[in-house]
């Protein structure tokens, strides 16, 4: 494509798209920051209020806000501070921002995938790329053309990217893979995927001499939720880990366990190495605070391929090395000013960038980004979303909700909450974990967990509070902010539909055998949210459990709730219709062809 071409479609966008301002009563909740390279502005992306902000750093104000999208997600800015460009989680596209003087305004959009996240651009500005998380793909867009240009297959639900200071290596957390994807950029290439033992990737970072890819996770650690094993770290805990980048795939990595007994750290998130490399600062959105690692002191206790369950003793005494700053809310995604003595936190609910001084360690104020009046408060379903990720409700402030149920959704991994009746403790390790479901729609599918004993959502929702997370009973109105913040979750749009929503022609065929008396899918999993509500016995109770069935979940959004069944014994919908809940096992009626299976595995894909 031409430059001339491009400026023309550059032009016509920028005609067509008329942005609105954002809405002075929404939270904003900010999510992703980008600081320009000169350290005078920074620019957020508003997850709950589909806006971008621009501010002032010296003034702390703001200069200028527009709405973009469905959920933005992750943003960054060119070198030279005139473009923009913001992901939108549930918009499956990208905007591109001309920044002139105080100015924001939309240049173009690109699609580029479903639920895009994290965004980088590169060192020459003639790129930008994209974790794309439910195709696994990092997607690069040639800037100047305005359109994708490549895509490159990852890890299991790509979150964040970093590139590294010489702009030749980019690095991506995959959340659901365990793993670091390490990208040559000259040829955009995958050089090598890097495993690591660790759930919930989060923010990626590269070391500024170019040597180590840093990440915060989960460990899960797999025992049932007892208060004496959250105590010492072997329900779950949090990490940060590094990679080395050159080398060997089989190069070891190194992890730091950050929960020191009685005090844990919940649910961590951002993770920022500041440009002299002295500075590790890490945001834990559980626990409502910022942590701040001194990597110039003293080498850290790092543990090679595995960790410790509990932060090691050195650090726990050492209040010079690590640092644990309050700042309210939920810290989500850092950054450094240029000059590395500012950090700057996106922290959602308190709809602003806080900043703390490098030198002291001290929160030193912070940008307001706007949200709702004093006097209306948050509404009944924003409290709940507070409590949904508030890991102090837990015993010793271990985890949250959030912490299983990432995104409001599903993690993909199994845990032991001890709400399936069994008694035996010698078994139950390895007989009664189950995986975690998703909380969309979750309202409209009763009756709950996966043996469907729960009638009541309200009282599902004190069990998971008092058995699951092991804290205190939670009040009759938080019991109704929780379950109105539930009862407001929805899926993205699906991506397995054409663009006006019909069924591609494989998913049509699909529902053909899905409804048929061989296959009878329908049977179970019927009506609108494709459950009937009762509970099924299809061969899939082990032996000495109590309750007998299982509550068929829903089919809405299954192609993105893997692995599957409720053990997780299934990785994928054509081993679970292949596997022990294949039709012919279900019905009796026969073997399904292959053609068969593929087509209804499009169509469950499609609902």
């Amino acid at each position: 494509m031409s430059t001339r071409h491009a400026a023309l479609i550059l032009l016509i966008a920028s005609a067509l798209i008329s942005p609105l301002p954002a809405n002075e009563n929404s939270d904003r909740s900010p999510v992703s920051i980008a600081i320009f390279a000169n350290g005078t502005r920074l620019i957020t992306a508003n997850q709950t209020s589909g806006s971008v902000s621009l501010a002032d750093t010296n003034s702390r104000k703001i200069l200028h806000e527009i709405n973009t999208g469905q959920k933005p997600a992750g943003i960054a800015v060119t070198p030279d501070g005139k473009t923009a460009i913001v992901s939108h989680w549930y918009g499956y596209d990208v905007a591109l921002l001309k920044i002139e003087g105080d100015r924001l305004s939309i240049l173009g959009r690109i699609e580029v995938g479903p639920e895009p996240r994290g965004i980088a651009i590169s060192k020459d500005s003639n790129f930008a790329y994209v974790a794309v998380g439910v195709s696994d793909e990092i997607v690069r867009i040639d800037l100047p053309g305005l359109k994708v240009s490549a895509r490159l297959t990852v890890g299991r639900e790509p979150r964040s990217i970093a590139i590294s200071p010489d702009g030749k290596t980019l690095v991506t957390t995959n959340a659901r893979s365990k793993s670091f994807s390490v990208i040559d950029l000259a040829n955009f290439q995958k050089l090598r995927d890097l495993p690591i033992d660790g759930d919930n990737l989060r923010q990626a970072a590269i070391s500024p001499d170019g040597k180590y890819a840093y990440t915060v996770n989960m460990k899960n650690r797999g025992f049932a939720t007892t208060r004496g094993n959250i105590d010492i770290g072997w329900v779950l805990g949090q990490r940060v880990t590094r990679a080395p980048l050159s080398g060997s795939d089989d190069e070891p990595y190194e992890t730091l366990s950050l929960d020191p007994q009685g005090l844990a750290v919940g649910d961590v998130y951002g993770c920022a190495i500041s440009p002299d490399g002295n500075h590790l600062a890490l945001s834990a959105a559980g626990t409502h605070e910022v942590i701040l690692l001194r990597l110039d002191l003293a080498p850290l206790p790092w543990r090679t391929n595995g960790s410790r369950d509990l932060l090691a003793g050195e650090l726990a005494r050492d209040n010079q090395r690590l640092r644990r700053i309050k700042t309210g809310g939920r810290p989500m995604e850092l950054a450094f000013s240029p000059d590395g003595k500012t950090l700057y936190i996106a922290n959602y609910f308190l709809n602003s960038v806080q900043t703390v001084d490098l030198a002291n360690g001290q929160p030193t104020g912070e940008i307001q980004l706007g949200g709702p009046s004093s006097s209306s408060g948050p509404s009944l379903a924003r409290k709940g979303e507070i409590l949904f990720h508030d890991a102090t409700r837990s015993f010793n402030q271990w985890y949250s909700c959030a912490t299983c149920h990432a995104d409001s959704h599903t993690n993909g991994l199994d845990f032991d909450t001890m709400n399936d009746g069994w008694h035996d403790l010698s078994t139950r390790h390895e007989r009664s974990r189950k995986k975690v479901p998703t909380m969309r729609r979750v309202a409209k599918t009763g009756p709950w967990t996966w043996h469907g004993w729960q009638t009541s959502l309200d009282e599902a929702m004190i069990e998971s509070f008092t058995k699951s997370m092991q804290g205190s009973e939670p009040s009759d109105d938080e019991v109704k902010e929780i379950v109105a913040y539930i009862s407001s979750l929805d899926y993205p749009k699906n991506p397995y539909r054409t663009k006006d929503g019909s069924l591609t022609a494989s998913a049509q065929r699909g529902k053909r055998v899905f409804e048929s008396a061989r296959a009878a899918c329908n049977t179970c999993h019927g009506g609108p949210e494709f459950t009937d509500g009762k509970v099924h016995d299809v061969g899939l109770d082990e032996p000495g459990t109590r309750y007998k069935g299982h509550n068929p979940p829903s089919l809405r959004g299954a192609y993105d709730k893997g692995p599957y069944l409720h053990d997780g014994r299934a990785k994928t919908l054509l081993e679970t219709l292949k596997g022990d809940h294949s039709p012919e096992k279900v019905t009796g009626l026969g073997e399904l062809t292959d053609n068969e299976l593929n087509d209804l595995v499009e169509y469950v894909k499609s609902l």
